[in-house]
């Protein structure tokens, strides 16, 4: 596969979900990003029909993690078309198989990941480094979260894109192991990790840092520690927030 064909598979990948529906979910843009592929492998119009027939069927997993499948998928497709008679037959069972249980896999990888850890750690970068630039006077600092945002999330979010089609085709045969050595579990860990440590930071930095903050003190920084730490032992929502309440309570009143 040459990067123009790759090129093209990554461009129609990206409205994978314009054609969603309940009843085939992303079956109509995984046709519509493997279509140009399928066309050059099957040339003669009977079976590149035969092709676009089979891939009607149910499809849906996570978006940015569709090109893994597709590099998969094409791949296998250009196998079978080298292939003659029942061993076509057979070879056609096998991909669709391959792509439904490597579909509701990599689903599972991307929600964690992207949605889970990704996301949520992006906001809080963005709101820790809004606070920064804001005390500093930095010119413009939403327009400048803005972009830190976009950049942080989208970077990843579309080399995912871009590298799977690559890795999927490359390697179609030995793609589990190649996602497990990417360690997609142990890398959402430490995002979520450095995630919760900017949030924890630019909360601390509200309460502290004039002007939004200075007045509550650390006051506010022990109860929000406290807070966290109930939290963290597994306790319920209701009576942590019932602890902030006493211990806010307390401060006050002891004029802490």
């Amino acid at each position: 596969m040459d990067k123009q064909m790759r090129f093209a598979i990554f461009t129609r990948s990206l409205l994978l979900q314009a054609c969603w529906s309940f009843e085939g979910m992303q079956n109509l843009g995984f046709l519509m990003s493997l279509d140009p592929w399928l066309r050059r492998v099957y040339p003669e119009p009977a079976e590149y029909r035969a092709a676009v027939l089979r891939h009607l069927g149910y499809f849906n997993t996570h978006p940015y993690m569709a090109g893994i499948v597709l590099g998969v998928v094409g791949s296998m497709e250009e196998r079978r078309s080298a292939m003659i008679g029942e061993e076509r037959k057979n070879y056609e069972q096998r991909i669709e198989q391959m792509k439904k249980s490597l579909s509701a896999a990599l689903a599972a990888i991307g929600d964690s990941f992207f949605w889970g850890a990704l996301k949520p750690a992006c906001a809080a970068w963005t709101i820790l480094l809004w606070l920064f630039l804001w005390t500093q006077r930095v010119p413009h600092p939403l327009f400048w979260g803005a972009v830190f945002y976009l950049a942080a999330y989208n970077i990843p979010a579309l080399w995912t894109r871009w590298r799977g089609i690559g890795l999927g085709y490359g390697q179609p045969d030995k793609i589990v192991p190649a996602l497990e050595g990417l360690r997609w579990h142990s890398k959402a860990l430490w995002i979520r990790r450095a995630g919760l440590a900017a949030a924890v930071l630019a909360f601390a930095g509200l309460l502290l840092v004039p002007p939004l903050g200075g007045a509550a003190g650390w006051p506010g920084v022990i109860v929000f520690a406290v807070a966290l730490g109930l939290r963290a032992t597994g306790i319920a929502c209701t009576v942590t927030y019932a602890a902030v309440v006493v211990a806010g309570g307390l401060g006050v009143l002891v004029g802490f």
